[in-house]
């Protein structure tokens, strides 16, 4: 299987390079063409610029060694989005699990990217294959969402809408 890490800055025109070595690299649609065609209007439709998290692995660049799902789990015991009743939907919502070797990277990189918009606002969207229903959270802060993060409350195949406040930029 294959993952997907997408970060969209929100009203960024020029792509930044990290102050820091983390374990995870980034690719920008300056480089290379990174955004959805077909699916994900909302989010693809966005202006700012469109990041792709991942490691290379021989000739695929993706974000298979960063993260996992737990696709066992029982659909009770996830905080499925109210709205979403379709069965086929939901099969495609799992949780993100940052693997812990990259989790504190992928929170330096998320941090530093809110603070490069305009605007302190960024889309998130870990996606696998399957789910090209178009869901949409948010907003929420920074902390909010390493919290839900933390919890195994982040979903694959929806997308956040991460705002950092006041309080967070100062940090």
């Amino acid at each position: 299987m294959s993952y997907d890490l997408n970060i969209l800055v929100q009203q960024q025109e020029k792509p930044v390079e990290l102050p820091f070595q983390p374990s995870i690299q980034i690719k920008n649609e300056i480089q290379e063409e990174l955004r959805y065609k077909d699916i994900w209007n909302f989010m693809t439709q966005t202006k700012g610029l469109w990041y792709s998290l991942g490691v290379q692995r021989d000739e695929l660049f993706d974000a298979y060694t960063i993260c996992d799902s737990d696709f066992e789990i029982d659909e009770k015991n996830i905080l499925m989005p109210y709205w979403v009743t379709d069965e086929d939907v939901k099969y495609n919502l799992t949780p993100l699990i940052v693997k812990e070797q990259h989790f504190n990277d992928f929170c330096k990189i998320v941090k530093y990217m809110l603070k490069q918009s305009p605007v302190n606002t960024l889309m998130m969207l870990a996606r696998y294959q399957g789910g090209e229903h178009e869901i949409v959270c948010g907003v929420l802060s920074y902390e909010e969402f390493i919290k839900l993060l933390n919890e195994k409350k982040i979903l694959f195949n929806v997308c956040y809408i991460i705002h950092l406040n006041e309080f967070e930029r100062h940090k």
